[in-house]
């Protein structure tokens, strides 16, 4: 037993010299590379981009300033955006309760009614009108963005068939609101007329409340009144009234939806998705410029070392040319002489 504990006791210690040696070798050959790349000439590739990095560097820095602005530029036009959408959003609030409180008081006071019913399709109009039109400013106004951006970082330029897609869109959107925004402003010039003929003829208008509420009314009547209450509460049944109370509640309830996520957004910040792309493209620039500066640094070391070695070895060959010739020079110029 002692004879094999003897001979399977320094197993262990072998086990260990021997991985110790191995990674001394791999230790040696890493070194041996990486002196074989130290001692690599650069080649002209490297020595060009020596040259040309300040200028690399600069073009870099001035396109991460200029995306870093042109997010600040998406941001605010969005958040402008935001603030008109606001203030459409509330005249679109102030349209619809007109609306319902103008279908409502039908029964009751046809001037108020009338009143109520033009102001409420004046705002709802003008409501309409400036949001289409400010989405469309903004989608201009991204759009010139996008095109900026793309001249400062090729590789990320939008989506051209996606731009046109998006073109056409705003076109369609644009003719529709034309279309509608003539259709609205017939719509108030008929209402003003009502109302107008509701104050000169109140008999008139008489006869349109009994139509709503009984229905017995002469055939001539009803056509006067047909013809002068086209379109407007005075001519809607019970429950037509009632359907138009309940979508106009629904359509003020959206309104003030909108109105409440608009400020919670202006208040925290209302960041764009566009401004957010653009300064990931500008995070992207500052590690390549990064990565650049070290891959720079790294080749002017390089360049350092290779201009000091022919120095150095020529300081080296003179210092071994005197220590083996000097006591030659010393013996033969200047002999010592005998005492």
């Amino acid at each position: 037993m002692g004879t094999v504990r003897s001979v399977l006791g320094p197993q262990e210690p072998l086990d260990n010299q021997a991985k110790t040696r191995c990674s001394r070798d791999q230790e040696g050959i890493l070194l041996r590379e990486g002196m074989q790349q130290q001692d690599r000439e650069l080649s002209a590739e490297e020595i060009r981009f020596l040259e040309e990095y300040p200028i690399i560097k600069e073009e870099l820095e001035a396109n991460i300033r200029k995306l870093h602005a042109l997010a600040d530029h998406a941001d605010a036009t969005h958040r402008m955006q935001i603030k008109t959408n606001m203030v459409t959003n509330s005249i679109a609030v102030a349209s619809g309760a007109m609306n319902f409180l103008g279908l409502a008081m039908a029964p009751v006071t046809a001037g108020g009614s009338l009143m109520l019913s033009a102001a409420s399709k004046v705002l709802g109009t003008a409501a309409t009108t400036t949001g289409i039109f400010t989405n469309v400013v903004e989608h201009l106004e991204n759009q010139d963005i996008q095109a900026q951006a793309s001249n400062l970082v090729p590789t990320h330029s939008h989506d051209v068939r996606g731009a046109e897609v998006e073109n056409a869109v705003c076109a369609m959107t644009v003719r529709k609101m034309a279309y509608d925004y003539g259709s609205r402003i017939k719509d108030v010039k008929r209402t003003i007329h009502a109302l107008q003929i509701a104050r000169e003829r109140p008999r008139l208008v008489t006869a349109a409340k009994r139509l709503m509420t009984t229905g017995q009314v002469s055939a001539r009547r009803s056509r006067q009144v047909q013809r002068a209450f086209k379109g407007t509460p005075l001519l809607m049944t019970r429950s037509a009234r009632l359907m138009g109370s309940v979508m106009a509640g629904l359509s003020l309830h959206g309104d003030l939806t909108t109105l409440l996520k608009n400020w919670k957004q202006l208040k925290e910040g209302a960041g764009s998705t566009l401004g957010e792309e653009l300064r990931a493209q500008a995070w992207e620039l500052e590690t390549k410029l990064t990565e650049l500066a070290q891959l720079y640094e790294s080749l002017r070391q390089k360049k350092l070392l290779q201009e000091q070695r022919p120095r150095s070895s020529f300081f080296l060959f003179y210092f071994i040319f005197y220590s083996l010739f000097f006591p030659f020079f010393s013996f033969y110029f200047f002999p010592r002489s005998s005492s």
